[in-house]
């Protein structure tokens, strides 16, 4: 089948530059409700539809009264009476135009017969205590622009301007198919050569937290036949197809001859490890990702190549993660020729962080996959010593650093 490959490759920015030079996604939008509309992605500026309040309302809890009664300064008000001198008018409320300003009931005792007791350094003017009309919104005035991933609060907005559904772009569908006759669906317990299907459920969980909705397909086989049958139908179905295993030059590798045979094949093997055989293709129009089957490669070609694809479908920027610095407490090795993924444990020790490096291959997977942190070696670079400071990408929130 060939040589070990060790070398030579494209960077993941530069596998990315192709591979988007050649495959460009096409975006489509649907129509939703402001309820079903939170985590999506905005497809069309959106301009309030409203003016509030539509006429000037009260700024606060009180009593709303004419001015002009106080032009004198602070009027007898020992027969005021409700609805005739005054209206309650509460935040937020309209009141009858004939009054035109609001006194803060906290400087104004109503009486059990319908008097009024004010502070005696009470003032009012016309509009003392009033919102203008569209003080909140007005009519024409932009709430959200075109590409906005849509929050809590700005559903609020949307909906103070008169907004009930929003266009926003279509949730890629990503087809995902995990391959290997050493597989079983995870819940089941292992024989001997069999291995839990894990990276299914991994990977469907983060392409839906970068947007997508997945398709996950059953377990194929190492079987040609069936394996071209799934890939049929996920490109019927998907906008983006991840097969995962059979990336590399074993002998039951069926995907990547599969793959060459069916589209064109962008660049296979990236300077990224582990999961350097990771292959990018187009098939049929659609990208096609071969993804290596061991979790911690998943993960790394879910976390930079899979997260990168989906938000160009979506038109969204990669998100960030936060970043801190941490001394590490043991070397760390890294193969210069990759963009190398390490998994570490932040903690706190007194006023500083410390960082912990796990090694898969020294029998670490569990510790890598539930570790609370990450950071990509760059090329060139040949590792960490210990005692040395370094970043890292936080994966699970710093409030955790003390438990």
């Amino acid at each position: 089948m060939g040589e070990k490959k060790m070398d030579g490759f494209p960077s993941r920015a530069q596998a990315l530059e192709d591979f988007f030079a050649e495959w460009e996604p096409r975006c489509e939008s649907e129509l939703v409700t402001l309820d079903e509309a939170c985590g999506r992605v905005l497809a069309e500026s959106v301009e309030s539809l409203v003016t509030v309040p539509v006429v000037r309302a009260s700024a606060c809890d009180g009593i709303a009264v004419r001015s002009a009664d106080f032009a004198d300064g602070l009027p007898d008000t020992s027969a005021w009476r409700l609805g005739c001198d005054y209206v309650r008018a509460d935040t937020g409320d309209d009141f009858p135009d004939e009054f035109d300003a609001v006194v803060m009931i906290e400087k104004a005792a109503i009486q059990p017969d319908g008097s009024v007791v004010l502070d005696c350094d009470v003032r009012v003017e016309p509009g003392t205590n009033t919102m203008r009309a569209g003080a909140t919104v007005q009519a024409g005035k932009p709430i959200l622009k075109a590409g906005a991933i849509i929050r809590p609060t700005d559903l609020a907005a949307l909906c103070m301007g008169g907004i009930a559904d929003v266009k926003v772009r279509k949730r890629p569908v990503v087809a995902f198919i995990p391959t290997g006759s050493e597989l079983i669906a995870y819940g089941t317990r292992p024989q001997r050569g069999q291995t839990i299907d894990a990276n299914s459920l991994m990977c469907k969980h983060m392409l839906e937290s970068y947007g997508a909705r997945v398709v996950k397909f059953p377990i194929v086989r190492d079987d040609p036949v069936a394996l071209e049958r799934a890939f049929d139908r996920a490109l019927e179905v998907a906008d983006l197809v991840v097969i995962n295993g059979g990336s590399a030059l074993g002998e039951e590798d069926f995907n990547v001859r599969m793959i060459e045979a069916r589209g064109r094949v962008v660049h296979h093997y990236i300077a990224a490890a582990p999961g350097r055989p990771l292959m990018m293709a187009v098939v049929d129009g659609k990208p096609v990702v071969d993804l290596p089957g061991p979790p911690m490669a998943a993960y790394y070609g879910t976390d930079w190549c899979l997260q990168a694809i989906v938000c160009r479908m979506l038109g969204v920027p990669m998100p960030r993660r936060q970043v801190v610095r941490a001394v590490a407490d043991a070397d760390y090795h890294a193969f210069g020729g990759f963009d190398m993924l390490g998994r570490w444990d932040v903690r706190r020790e007194g006023d500083k962080l410390v960082a912990h490096p796990y090694n898969f291959k020294r029998g670490e997977q569990i510790e890598c996959l539930t570790s609370n942190a990450h950071r990509v070696s760059p090329i060139g670079e040949g590792g960490v010593s210990s005692g040395e400071e370094i970043e890292l990408e936080i994966i699970r929130g710093a409030e955790w650093f003390d438990l």
